[in-house]
């Protein structure tokens, strides 16, 4: 009994001791283990860092120093390895910004990483460096570290300054160029009649004009002369009245609507100029000229579409001549009632000056009674080729007629202003993308209540 009582014991003491002996091998590989991810860590740390280009660098979290950092690191600030690892984050960063260099660390620890450029590197001459970096919090040889990735922003820098340059230079030019455009404007206008003007030559008008750009290739015209027509027992005042579309808008048209209304001006002293066709055949002529169309082999094909009226009021007569545009007259039906009819009187199908003499035709002249309340309009045609409405497409002449007509019962004050709404409220329909449908074409409209 007593022999086995102590081989119980002598057993129970080995076990124990093996068990001790296994737990401290399992420790011990425990251990090694551990360090072994560790060391596995860090040299995962030291190949991505040597393999980078931008600089990087290991920072302790709790004291800035630098634990690891990549060649590109000591190339960008003069520093070796071994003098780069001796040094901490503030240490590389302005004295003068060391709170903020120290709140900047807080920030990415909280935000587990960030990317900042407001915090230059000085480095070994002690010269500022321009750096962008990108930080993130990550562990390293088991304590908590930031990983800074730096890259050297002189040079992009450099380039934005030389584009902020050019780009003040360019605004600087483009005041010039609007501030002389602004001018070009002043002087169009003072070419165009203003409204004492027309309305000392036709009481009841409006003149809706709207270009597309500051300066316009459209433009209106107005004039009186004294002339004898065949029938008539003595000499009467006639109102000469043009809407004119020069080929362009912006400052080519501009250009051209200076050019045609220094000629329509000639027209009014001109002995071959009785009637509007005459008018307009007149331009045809002279605008090549003036032009010189025909250089060598190129050729300029710039010209006008013009709707041209001579108002005998004291005849109650109305001649007129149009390059490519008509005019339209509504008058109150024969029967008397409140409805309207429309007089259409068409222009010929050729433009003044673009096209060649064996082509052009000369102009014709057309007459029509007019009679009390009637009402005209020329037009050139940038309100009906507007784009707009739900479904972005053009106004249409047949919209406009249309319009037109729902109108007459208004004074022309108020017709004006109508046909103004409509059109911008037809451009204020956005596009599929959002985006607003802007003016196509400068637009201009004249109404005249006889």
């Amino acid at each position: 009994m007593t022999i086995y009582i102590l081989a119980v014991v002598s057993f129970s003491f080995i076990l124990v001791l093996t068990l001790i002996a296994l737990d401290s091998t399992l420790r011990n590989r425990t251990a090694q283990a551990r360090l072994e991810a560790v060391e596995k860590e860090k040299t995962n740390y030291e190949s991505i860092i040597e393999q980078a280009n931008d600089a990087m660098m290991v920072v302790d979290i709790v004291d800035g120093k630098v634990h690891q950092c990549n060649p590109s690191a000591c190339a960008l600030l003069g520093y070796s390895k071994a003098e780069l690892e001796q040094k901490t984050l503030f240490e590389l960063q302005p004295r003068s910004m060391l709170e903020k260099s120290s709140r900047r660390v807080a920030d990415v620890w909280e935000q587990k990483g960030m990317i900042f450029r407001d915090i230059p590197f000085v480095n070994a001459q002690g010269e500022e460096m321009p750096v962008e970096c990108s930080a993130k919090v990550a562990p390293f040889a088991g304590r908590p570290a930031i990983v800074i990735y730096a890259r050297d922003i002189r040079e992009r820098l450099r380039m934005e300054h030389e584009i902020q340059e050019q780009q003040e230079v360019i605004q600087e030019k483009n005041k010039d160029i609007t501030d002389s455009i602004n001018y070009a404007r002043r002087i169009q206008t003072a070419i165009l009649p203003s409204e004492k003007e027309m309305s000392g030559h036709l009481q009841d008008n409006f003149v809706l004009y709207k270009p597309k750009d500051i300066v316009s290739g459209d433009f209106y015209w107005i004039a009186s002369v004294t002339t004898t027509i065949p029938d008539a027992i003595q000499q009467r005042q006639v109102a000469l009245v043009a809407a004119v579309d020069c080929t362009g808008h912006g400052v080519p048209g501009a250009f051209m609507s200076i050019v045609g209304s220094t000629l329509l001006n000639q027209t009014i002293s001109s002995p071959t100029v009785n009637n509007p066709a005459d008018a307009l055949n007149y331009l045809n002529r002279e605008l090549k000229k003036t032009l010189r169309h025909s250089v060598g082999e190129s050729s300029i094909r710039d010209g006008m579409d013009m709707t041209f009226c001579a108002f005998d009021m004291a005849a109650m007569k109305l001649e007129f001549s149009g390059a490519n545009n008509p005019i339209y007259i509504y008058r109150k039906d024969a029967l008397g009632s409140a409805g309207y009819e429309l007089i259409e009187l068409k222009g010929d199908k050729q433009p003044i000056g673009s096209d060649s003499d064996e082509t052009k035709k000369p102009f014709l002249n057309q007459r029509l009674d007019l009679k009390k309340g009637d009402t005209i309009y020329l037009f050139t045609d940038g309100y009906a080729d507007q784009f707009g409405g739900a479904k972005g497409k053009k106004f249409k002449y047949s919209q406009f007629k249309e319009v037109m007509l729902s109108i007459q019962d208004k004074s022309m004050k108020d017709q004006k202003t109508i046909l103004d709404n409509t059109i911008e409220e037809w451009k204020a329909f956005p596009k599929p993308n959002g985006e607003m449908h802007e003016q196509v074409d400068d637009i201009l409209i004249i109404g005249i209540r006889i």
